[in-house]
């Protein structure tokens, strides 16, 4: 496994860099019991980088871990860590995150159906004229994500994904869902617009998954989102020969951010309505505005909830 990161890290260490981490540690191994970390461990070196930042739940300060180099990417690794999950925004600007998310979840849905409804969320995605890049989960699921380059705040990225999560369903009624509770699911892919907050996560690219065959959370092109997809041959072994060959298709998610004023728009236009967030984020001379502006230095008192795939 530290072998892996050793040669993935020049492709995964981008998504890693000033991003705090949110680890799940397998010590006796992915059959054996696991627990949660935020925080670094009190015995960690002194060379291992670590950011304070407070949280609501434990009205306290968290030392979240930070990898920005090979030599820490593989401090993480060897402490068991599977997967590894990172936070959407970077150090200094913890408010403003660099991408948006689409976690589509199938918990007992065919993954035909994830393909189905990612492939109608590209549709809606590019008739708004909007960028979106693909990977696994690493699991069952896919992640769709659309570069924000830091423009805006969680709370707009929120109210826009849910906006998106919203209009999926419309275009696929019939296979997903918004509702989380997975009583309420029927059986049904979950959009889930939740994972666009301060401090909830996902699965870093890249990250193995504690699954047999270690298969890893894999950027896709989108010409291979197809009913044939099979997410389990992204793995330990495979992932880096595929990256020999070919670029990395997730990279534009950390370039410059979409126009979210623009697609608001183009949504109006198309609904030929005034204003698709009804109250809750409007379009101010060309900016999309939420209720408050979030504090500075990453120091927003904000709930956070477990990692999820």
């Amino acid at each position: 496994m530290i072998a892996y990161y050793e040669r993935i890290a020049p492709l995964m260490l981008p998504y890693l860099r000033d991003r705090p981490l949110v680890l799940t540690r397998h010590p006796d191994g992915i059959t054996g019991k696991s627990f949660y970390q935020k925080d670094a461990p009190d015995f960690a070196p002194a060379w291992v980088r670590t950011e304070r930042i407070y949280s609501k739940d434990t009205e306290r300060d968290i030392a979240y871990l930070v990898v920005d180099d090979v030599e820490m990417l593989r401090y993480v690794a060897n402490s068991a860590a599977l997967p590894i999950h990172v936070w959407a925004s970077r150090i200094p600007a913890l408010e403003r995150p660099d991408w948006l998310v689409l976690d589509l979840d199938p918990k007992g849905a065919p993954f035909t159906d994830v393909v189905r409804v990612a492939l109608a969320l590209r549709r809606i995605l590019e008739r708004l004229e909007l960028p979106s890049y693909v990977k696994t989960s690493g699991a069952t699921g896919l992640h769709i994500l659309l570069p924000l380059g830091a423009r805006y705040t969680y709370e707009q990225c929120r109210t826009f994904a849910r906006l998106l999560a919203v209009m999926g369903v419309e275009a696929e009624p019939e296979i997903s869902t918004v509702a989380r509770p997975l009583r309420s699911r029927g059986g049904k892919v979950y959009i889930d617009f939740g994972q666009n907050g301060h401090g909830q996560t996902i699965v870093a690219p890249y990250s193995l998954r504690p699954l047999p065959g270690a298969p890893a959370s894999c950027p896709l092109e989108w010409r291979e989102v197809t009913p044939r997809l099979d997410p389990a041959r992204f793995t330990l072994r495979t992932v880096p020969e595929r990256f020999d060959k070919m670029a990395d298709p997730l990279t534009p998610v950390l370039g410059a951010g979409i126009d979210m004023a623009a697609a608001l728009e183009r949504i109006a236009s198309i609904h030929q309505e005034p204003s698709p967030l009804r109250g809750e984020g409007r379009v101010r001379g060309g900016r999309v505005s939420g209720r408050a502006a979030p504090g500075a230095g990453g120091r927003r008192r904000g709930r956070s909830r477990p990692p999820r795939a």
